[in-house]
């Protein structure tokens, strides 16, 4: 194909009509089948995103479950190390001393205990305090009722046996049930943790343990409650069993269906039910340091309040779907009738459109035939999108400079003209071969003989244009078609004409002034990023070094992240001889032409595109490409007849 236009392929030929139309039967199927795999789409789509914000769910909760037990740590330390410093205290520690001496719930030594505890439980603001005796038994407590009782040998009493061997612990909070054995009457209240800190006499022997409590709706539970998650979260602490040991439901389970789950150390994303009775899921995590977890649990309805909304947008974007999915049957049923009734030929003045062999922004090329001389065509039709008079005025100048050359390696133009409804178009000789972009993407470099050749043409061809005073602008690989073409293979035409500049026309640059940015940066000539409307003949010449560049290296003369950085080498950075990375090896001469071609000054480049075809003349005499090995070439890499390109 003639154009430098994105190719798309299309398998199915003029001559197959017949046969094209029971492909146009089959549209519908093709509908339902799209339509199936954008349901299969949607289905994955909607299955990621859910898992995706399962995950963004689950790790706030890891988030705030870490936050909780990093205050809780922290605030317990405090505690800890208060406990330590009271029970250190020697006004403290001497009362306590004397008070297991001599046993006993009332009287001068238990009043002289509660005086020397009275300013420093003021201080860190505890509400009690508890002293017990090695054998378990509770020598001093403000509860009268407690006094003399033994603490629970099963599980409150194990807790303390840490602080006997000279470790101050945290209690986590227990009812008074569970830690005071066979009292008459229970404390109204709610429960206590404790920090336990050992007491020791004055040869270091530690004779009680002193306990201060921390009531469970104080500090202890706001800590917690200062990390729950949204309106309708919960954090609470429990226990070895899954008991919840703060907060109004002191006592209940904390995970109903524990046997199924493992709150130890878990984020529970299926919905449970709570221990408030609500579905929720949870986030929790057990501290054996302290004997007990913390959890987080927050309602299923505000967790997944996100799904809800994703729910809703599926259900109509799935339905837009079946909708689109029948209109389009519906559609497509339609053209099917239409085609049938109106025939499948589009025609433009004396040529009959075939199919769509290219498409690009600014235009599409079709296939097509001359009505009379029945030969193929290449027709390019200009979008009606883009049919500004601008427009219309580049493709028309376009058709008429190519047209005034004769070269026969420049793309030959039939006739141009306007569709009934203005839109322009223009016809020429439809080439059977590939662009050398495309024999680059097989073969990555070429052999210096098959370059030789090549570029040879390519300059023959510009030789003709700059002795007429036009510049092409726009020579790259996209443009330049090797061709099977009248029995010789590997025959050059140069392509797209739409950035030729007429030197000796002021007209022609005020034409181009909106598109003289217009190109590919890499085989722009340094003058001309610096300013595009400064151009001549040496602007191809040196487009003509970066093309010889790529072909025998296989490697872009710069390589760039961006547009940006490319412009910034291609003006200040040198660049490499094709010898010193070409993986084969290149003759001196041919070296130092490509070299010459790319200086960054142009009075230093070849000044005639004439002087290139010179060179490359006495080149091919020691490197001959021949007729033979382009041939054998086009026979292993391009059989039969291709798609035109």
């Amino acid at each position: 194909m003639p154009t430098s236009e994105k190719t798309t392929t299309n398998t199915v030929h003029p001559e197959e009509r017949p046969r094209q139309r029971t492909a146009s039967g089959a549209w519908g199927v093709w509908v339902l089948a799209v339509c199936a795999l954008l349901t299969a789409l949607g289905y994955w789509t909607y299955h990621a995103v859910e898992t995706s914000l399962r995950e963004i769910r689950a790790g706030n909760m890891r988030s705030l479950l870490d936050s909780e037990v990093n205050a809780l740590r922290v605030w317990i330390a405090e505690e800890l190390g208060d406990a330590e410093r009271i029970a250190h205290d020697p006004r403290v520690a001497e009362a306590i001393v004397a008070l297991v001496r001599a046993p006993a719930c009332a009287g001068p030594a238990r009043e002289r205990v509660e005086r020397a505890l009275q300013p420093a439980l003021r201080e860190v603001g505890d509400s009690t305090f508890n002293i017990t005796g090695r054998d378990g038994r509770l020598i001093a407590t403000r509860y009268p009722d407690y006094c003399g009782r033994r603490l629970n040998a099963e599980r409150f009493l194990p807790r303390l046996e840490p602080v006997f061997d000279g470790k101050t612990v945290f209690v986590p909070p227990f009812r008074d049930e569970d830690r005071v054995s066979g009292a008459p009457r229970l404390r109204d209240g709610p429960p206590f943790a404790w920090v336990v800190a050992p007491v020791r006499n004055a040869r270091g022997e530690i004779v009680a343990a002193l306990g201060i409590a921390e009531p469970v709706d104080g500090v202890f539970t706001s800590i917690l409650m200062a990390a729950r998650p949204g309106q309708s979260g919960a954090a609470f602490a429990f226990d070895e069993r899954g008991a919840v040991v703060t907060g109004e439901r002191f006592g209940a389970l904390a995970f109903p269906n524990l046997p199924a789950l493992d709150p130890r150390d878990a984020v529970i994303l299926e919905p449970y039910a709570s221990h408030r009775g609500g579905e929720v899921i949870g986030a929790s995590r057990w501290l054996p340091e302290y004997g007990m977890g913390v959890a987080l649990e927050i309602e299923v309805a505000e967790a997944y309040a996100p799904m809800h909304y994703l729910n809703i947008a599926f259900g109509v974007v799935f339905g837009a779907l079946v909708i689109a999915a029948f209109a389009a049957l519906g559609s497509a049923l339609s053209f099917v009738r239409l085609r049938r009734q109106m025939g499948e030929v589009r025609r433009l003045g004396p040529y009959a459109l075939q199919k769509r062999i290219g498409e690009g922004g600014m235009a599409d090329v079709y296939l097509a035939r001359h009505a009379l001389l029945k030969r193929p065509t290449a027709v390019k039709l200009l979008k009606r999108a883009v049919a500004s008079d601008e427009m219309v005025a580049r493709f028309e100048r376009e058709v008429q400079l190519a047209s005034s050359l004769s070269h026969p390696n420049t793309i030959e133009i039939f006739d141009y003209g306007r569709t009934r409804d203005g839109l322009f178009y223009y016809a020429m000789e439809y080439l059977d071969g590939l662009t050398a972009g495309e024999i680059l993407l097989k073969e990555k470099f070429l052999p210096v003989a098959r370059v030789i050749h090549l570029l040879r043409q390519v300059c023959a061809a510009l030789a003709e244009a700059h002795g007429k005073g036009l510049v092409h602008r726009d020579i790259k690989p996209e443009n330049i078609m090797v061709c099977r073409y009248g029995g010789q293979h590997d025959f050059v035409k140069i392509l797209d004409f739409g950035l030729v500049k007429q030197l000796s026309t002021p007209h022609s640059r005020d034409l181009t002034r909106g598109l003289r940015i217009l190109g590919t940066p890499l085989y722009m000539a340094p003058e001309r990023l610096r300013n595009p409307g400064d151009v001549d003949a040496r602007a191809d010449i040196y487009a003509v070094g970066v093309v010889a560049f790529l072909m025998l290296t296989g490697r872009r003369l710069f390589e760039s992240a961006d547009d940006l950085e490319l412009t910034s080498k291609v003006l200040n950075e040198e660049p490499p001889r094709p010898s010193a990375v070409a993986p084969q090896p290149v003759p001196v001469e041919l070296d130092l032409l490509v070299v010459s071609c790319l200086e960054k000054k142009r009075e230093d480049r070849p000044q005639r595109v004439a002087d290139l075809v010179e060179a490359f003349d006495a080149l091919a005499l020691e490197h001959r490409w021949t007729q033979r090995e382009a041939e054998a070439w086009w026979a292993a890499r391009a059989p039969g007849q291709p798609s035109p390109q």
